[in-house]
């Protein structure tokens, strides 16, 4: 049941193992040999040192270790103790060698291994796509073969995983940019956001300034949900400690930021509405919005429990929708001026409320409209009972989302998806890790879940709207 690209790796550690041992026994034999040698050479000398009382009590130089001029510390030379202390000294250095633990060396692919990395581990896996969007019965935990890392990776011992709603069931089900994994058939790997330390990695990744023992985080889709996982450096940010909170900061955060940032240009002159205000991608939006751009933010949430939690993170305005029969005249009333931007993740008809909403502009004044940026579409997600019915909007969600782009209406409003070019998309996360670790944010996390067996109950959770912040979960102890 191995992979074939794993019997090389195999029989190459069964060998390696072999030949360990054969080594280590002959060092062993030495090292004995050695003891028994040093301890007759004392042996033999003890008779010539009863004869004289200064021989017993040698000079306190002569028992210390000299430092040669050339800076080579050696055992003093001459007298039956220097003998003796030579052939116990030369066994343990060389049985020193047995107990000392073997340090990570290059393989014959260039990639920088540990002795004690494991053959196997665990990892959250779906056999087949499904067309059930329940995660947990889609998925199940496998014992997978370690993968040695390719030039270009790091194999990362993973300690946390974060959640981003949506995204696991959309990828066991091959929806939208995922229909790829609707051809593997022997399955696939769950689970994108990681954080966790390097145990081993390619050449290419070592190039980069990367090394056994860094703090990463990373998204990418090859299985975060799993104790152990292969990535490009190309998706790694080192992180100076292993805060969960930095899993807030890796997707969620730098995608609002880069939003707010480039797409919307927010400054203080600005009134930015943002919905699903107190989630893992809301609330940190917000901060953004308000304590590093300085703009009036107008926050749109679920339940009183998570306008609380919003207004405490420094929301202007906290609508709460559980408490609204028209939410289109509860932001006019917040904004009776228009908004200058709109950060959705809901669509539907959220959609329309903030587009209704939205400052118009005008060819004749020459001025633009607001702007506003699709990041998600919850309240259509195959999980969502709504989902079902069809929400006609003043544009389609779905399709801005998988495609990317911008348009333009008649009303000079832009309207965004969340992609943007990948050189600013990584220098957003950069500045976002700064700001993060310089105390301008404060990622929350409400409650951490504990092992493989727990993703599914977080997903659970933050499909049913119990979650506020970021949802993580521990795969292991750092």
């Amino acid at each position: 049941g191995l992979h074939p690209t794993t019997l090389p790796f195999i029989a190459e550690s069964a060998y390696g193992t072999i030949m360990a041992r054969n080594a280590a026994l002959l060092v062993l034999l030495f090292a004995l040999a050695g003891s028994a040698m040093g301890f007759q050479l004392g042996r033999a000398s003890l008779p010539s040192l009863r004869g004289s009382r200064a021989a017993q009590c040698p000079a306190k130089s002569s028992l210390r270790m000299q430092a040669r001029p050339d800076g080579d510390d050696t055992p003093p030379s001459g007298g039956a103790l220097d003998r003796r202390s030579f052939g116990f000294s030369s066994a343990f250095a060389l049985s020193s060698l047995i107990f000392t633990p073997t340090a990570p060396t290059w393989a014959a692919d260039n990639a920088l291994i540990p002795a004690d990395l494991p053959k196997t581990y665990k990892a959250l896996y779906c056999d087949r796509v499904v067309s059930d969007p329940d995660f947990r019965k889609a998925v199940q935990i496998k014992e997978v073969p370690m993968r040695l890392p390719e030039p270009d990776e790091v194999i990362v011992k993973v300690c946390y995983a974060g959640i981003i709603l949506g995204n696991e069931e959309m990828r066991v089900m091959g929806i939208g940019k995922n229909e790829d994994l609707k051809n593997m058939t022997e399955g696939f790997r769950t689970g994108s956001e990681g954080l966790g330390v390097i145990v081993a990695l390619g050449q290419e990744a070592a190039d980069q300034g990367f090394g056994i023992g860094d703090n990463v985080a990373w998204a990418s889709r090859n299985g975060s949900f799993a104790e152990y996982n292969n990535v490009r450096w190309g998706y790694l940010q080192k992180v100076a400690k292993l805060q969960p909170e930095a899993l807030a900061v890796r997707i969620s955060g730098a995608v609002s930021y880069s939003m707010l940032t480039r797409r919307l240009r927010a400054d203080e002159d600005m009134t930015i509405l943002i919905t699903a205000a107190a989630g893992g991608f809301g609330h940190m939006a917000v901060q953004w919005a308000k304590k590093v751009c300085g703009s009036r933010v107008i926050a749109v949430v679920g339940s009183p429990e998570k306008a609380k939690f919003v207004k405490r993170l420094g929301a202007d305005v906290v609508i709460d929708s559980s408490r609204e029969k028209d939410l289109s005249a509860a932001i006019r009333r917040a904004a009776p001026k228009g908004l200058d931007g709109v950060i959705d993740t809901v669509g539907g008809e959220y959609i329309n409320a903030g587009m209704a909403n939205l400052r118009e502009g005008s060819l004749e004044k020459k001025t633009q409209g607001g702007k506003f940026v699709s990041v998600g579409f919850s309240s259509q997600y195959p999980h969502n009972p709504k989902a079902l019915r069809e929400v006609p909007t003043a544009f389609n969600a779905e399709e801005l989302f998988w495609a990317g782009g911008s348009q333009v209406n008649d009303k000079f409003q832009s309207i965004y998806s969340s992609f943007i070019p990948v050189p600013l998309a990584v220098a957003a996360r950069k500045e976002a890790f700064e700001l993060w670790e310089e105390g301008k944010v404060r990622p929350v996390i409400t409650k951490t879940y504990k092992g493989l067996g727990s993703v599914a109950d977080a997903i659970e959770d933050q499909i049913n709207r119990k979650t506020m912040g970021k949802v993580v979960v521990e795969i292991q102890r750092p």
